[in-house]
């Protein structure tokens, strides 16, 4: 099951028809969650209400929850009330609130607390208070300074736990449009990420890390990011290339090989009938250098039979007079295909801006 994809608004980063936007954009990207933040200072409140009512009224029309990171000073200015009234469908308690209030709090709506600082201990209390498990959600913070992002072996650790008690972890991955303010060094909550692309990010921790939902920490993602993640919820991993000669399949969806290769991907549709050149067409021998990882090559005339395979190489190889060499995958996108080469993994090419 595909983790939940959920964006970051914040009211006061953005104009609010500039985060509406974003929010439409994002959920064609199969995006269903937002997460806001309601710490302001007390003489901005009032503008703050009136944004927090238009961005609830927008998710409503989208269709997507709203969760609202508050403190308990925060809270007594909202009120439970008007937040349920305005449309917010939970709320991240981080500090000021005892377990007596969480419980009580978790009765009427989700409720997500720290997953680094949830412990056994707090756990065990909050169950003596009747918490409604199935409202408490476990979300890691992000962490704007460099060098100050967790430690994947003991993230994956912690969230193992949680998953084991029923409670459903969630982290951030970095954004690669507009970042956050003051340092805008992205928002990550692994710091293996920091600088890594939004999409691989979030492939890593869908696939290894025990995390049920993902949330992007900065302000937006690239038109390019929004594509990447559109395809995916298409169930398609989009990798861009370099495009170096005209291949009629270059727009098409290819699929990996069920007994996939050590050394290469396979495209399972590139020499069918259905899907392979006109017949007629024979490829000639060209470009046919070598092929470092990351190359995408298909097979000319001299490889009989084999001619118009498509492959991928997942490791260096040399060059092959049978076998033309037609683009490469950027460098980003290298680490993708550790998830591409997967028995019956579906790709596309996307052309490298």
């Amino acid at each position: 099951m595909i983790p939940v994809l959920g964006i970051s608004i914040f009211a006061a980063d953005r104009t609010l028809e500039d985060n509406v936007k974003y929010m439409e954009h994002m959920k064609a990207a199969g995006c269903t969650e937002i997460f806001t933040s309601l710490h302001m200072p007390e003489d901005e409140f009032g503008a703050l209400k009136e944004k927090l009512l238009e961005i609830a009224k927008a998710a409503r029309r989208l269709g997507m929850d709203l969760m609202a990171d508050i403190s308990g000073k925060a809270l007594e200015n909202f009120s439970l009330p008007f937040l349920l009234e305005a449309g917010v469908t939970g709320l991240r308690m981080d500090f000021g609130f005892s377990a007596d209030e969480i419980a009580a709090y978790s009765q009427q709506l989700k409720i997500a607390l720290n997953a680094s600082t949830l412990t056994p201990e707090f756990l065990a209390d909050l169950k003596e208070h009747h918490i409604c498990l199935e409202n408490i959600e476990a979300w890691h913070n992000y962490y704007p300074r460099p060098e100050t992002g967790l430690d994947k072996e003991s993230f994956i650790a912690k969230n193992r736990w949680l998953q084991a008690e029923g409670i459903t972890t969630m982290a951030f991955i970095p954004g690669d449009g507009l970042k956050r303010k003051p340092l805008f060094q992205s928002l990550p909550t692994l710091e293996k990420h920091r600088n890594q692309s939004s999409f691989l990010a979030y492939l890593e921790l869908e696939q290894d890390c025990a995390v049920d939902k993902i949330f992007v920490g900065d302000l937006t993602l690239s038109g390019g990011s929004q594509i990447q993640f559109q395809r995916y919820e298409e169930g398609v991993i989009p990798l861009r290339v370099t495009q170096e000669l005209p291949y009629a399949l270059w727009d098409k969806v290819h699929r990996n090989r069920l007994d996939a290769a050590r050394d290469v991907i396979r495209s399972e549709s590139a020499r069918s009938d259905q899907e392979r050149f006109e017949r007629s067409r024979s490829i000639a021998p060209m470009h046919t250098n070598k092929r470092p990882r990351g190359t995408i090559t298909v097979d000319n005339n001299l490889y009989g039979r084999y001619e118009h395979e498509l492959q991928i190489t997942l490791r260096d190889l040399p060059a092959h007079e049978a076998v033309n060499v037609i683009g490469h995958v950027i460098e980003e996108d290298l680490p993708l295909l550790d998830y591409v080469r997967q028995g019956g993994r579906r790709f596309s090419f996307t052309a490298a801006t």
